[in-house]
Parts: C-alpha cells; structure tokens; sequence
C-alpha cells in the first residue's frame, strides 16, 4: 500500500495568534518559524496517530482490492472515487454502486463490494486506487481540543528546542486515546 497527499489541509487545528499567546511571544520577528512549526507539530502529531486532523485528500494504491478494503488515515469522511488500471494502461473509475463505505471515526473506514459485485479486471500491480477524504473537519473548531493542547505544547517544545523531532512523553500520553491501532 502507498498513500499519497493530494490535498494538504487549507488551515492548521491552531492559528498562528494561538501559538503566539501559547509561547507569550509578542513581536512579528519568529512569525514565520512559529507558523512552520504548527504545520510540523500537526504533522507529527498526525503522523503518530495515524489519523488526518483537518479535511485533506489522500490517494491509496494497492496491488488488489479485494472485497473488503481498510481505508488508513481516520477520520473518513468519503470516498472520492476508485479506480482500476488494466493490463493496457486504461483506467476504469468503479460506479459507487458496486459498493458500500463504512465511514470511520476513531477507527478506519473500510469499503466493501456489494454482493454479487466484482471490481473491473485490472492489472494487479499498483493497479486498484482508492481516493479519499479525512479529517475531523474544514475547521480548527472541528479537531478535539486535547488535539489542539497537544499541538500548542509540541510546538512550545519545538521552539525551545530547536532541532528536536520527537513528541515527548507527557504529550503522547495526552494524544494516545486518540491514536489508531492496527492489529
């Protein structure tokens, strides 16, 4: 499986005035590293869950679907569109009807064909793509405020420690009821 980011989110769960109050910073002059650790912080902290904070379109290739496909990246909000790619390089966009999605909100969606159903006959090698939209939501107010907090916090360690690519403990333990677990 590859995932790929088509869409970045259009905003970060928290502004730059947040972290700005957050770090009791007053002046313009780190605006620019205090806004590029935001997008870092969310990065990370998304990364580590396992889990898409704000709206943002993601594209998954498989060798097959199968009947039943896990869709990573919670929280699912759609499918997009799935696509085939046959021995000949043509691409075949699977009708919705063919199937069902299983939107998941702490845990992966998953898309299952209906009975009797089959995928278009494709090549089997990076050949079934599934694209999908996740996130808690377009908006800041939309991600959970412990989300949030841990943002603020990653950012306030990021900034005092400069360099430094790990998410502390006392922050993991903040976000780990949030975090995706594959068994």
């Amino acid at each position: 499986m590859r995932l790929r980011l088509k869409t970045p989110p259009s905003v970060e769960p928290v502004s730059l005035e947040e972290a700005k109050n957050y770090l009791k910073v007053e002046t313009a002059d780190d605006d620019t590293l205090i806004s590029s650790l935001i997008k870092s912080a969310r990065e990370l902290i998304e990364r580590y869950l396992r889990k898409a904070l704000i709206t943002q379109t993601w594209e998954m290739v498989l060798d097959d679907g199968g009947s039943m496909v896990v869709i990573p990246r919670p929280p699912l909000q759609s499918v997009t569109s799935i696509k085939t790619i046959a021995e000949d390089g043509t691409e075949t966009v699977e009708d919705p009807e063919k199937y069902i999605v299983e939107l998941g909100y702490d845990s992966p969606g998953r898309v299952m064909l209906k009975s009797g159903q089959t995928w278009s006959i494709h090549r089997g090698f990076a050949s079934f793509i599934v694209e999908f939209v996740a996130g808690y939501g377009d908006q800041a107010s939309d991600v959970p405020e412990a989300l949030k907090q841990a943002i603020l916090q990653l950012v306030a360690h990021l900034y005092e420690n400069r360099g430094a690519e790990d998410i502390p403990l006392h922050i993991r333990t903040l976000i780990n009821p949030y975090r995706v677990y594959w068994l």
